[in-house]
């Protein structure tokens, strides 16, 4: 068996690696099994690949609870916190989630590694950004899972990694 896994892509590349593997792809979002967006095509010769059930996950079910003194809360500086809210005034994307009840949060990737403490959560207290087991949830990864190295590098694998559950549900249907 094989699966190949890319972004959503133009239609003539998306037939050039069809025809290639001989298979055409599913579209699934992880939308599906975890509170980010993530739409992806997986080609694989696996049999009765569908579309997982919606676990109907939020943001307030990934986030850790701050109020404990003992995790490491991130908290931008006020420098960084104006220049957050300003991209967001000029309507470019934002990644501030005030919202604890938000559906769903924009894909995290590996090529914002360096940016991804702008994924940031707003609540009573101010803003703070989500802790790499936040980012690991968000791809349904164990907690900790990639501790051990840099949070730099925890945040790149995280982006660059696979949701876990759509790859667990893909490769189910193994006999």
């Amino acid at each position: 068996y094989f699966l190949l896994e890319n972004v959503v892509m133009k239609k003539e590349w998306q037939d050039i690696i069809s025809e290639a593997l001989g298979v055409k792809p599913i579209q699934i979002n992880s939308n599906l099994v975890s509170c980010q967006s993530r739409r992806r095509l997986y080609w694989t010769n696996i049999p009765n690949v569908i579309q997982p059930k919606d676990k109907n996950i939020k943001l307030k079910d990934i986030l850790l609870d701050h109020s404990n003194p003992i995790l490491e809360i991130e908290v931008p500086t006020q420098a960084r916190i104006e220049y957050i809210k300003r991209r967001a005034s000029k309507g470019w994307v934002s990644n501030i989630f005030n919202n604890i009840n938000t559906e769903k949060v924009p894909c995290i990737t590996a090529v914002c590694y360096k940016t991804m403490k702008e994924y940031v959560y707003e609540d009573e207290h101010g803003l703070r950004f989500l802790s790499c087991v936040e980012l690991e949830r968000l791809q349904t990864i164990p907690d900790n899972y990639t501790k051990g190295v840099s949070k730099s590098q925890r945040r790149k694998m995280i982006g660059n990694g696979w949701t876990v559950d759509i790859i667990a549900h893909i490769l189910k249907n193994i006999i």
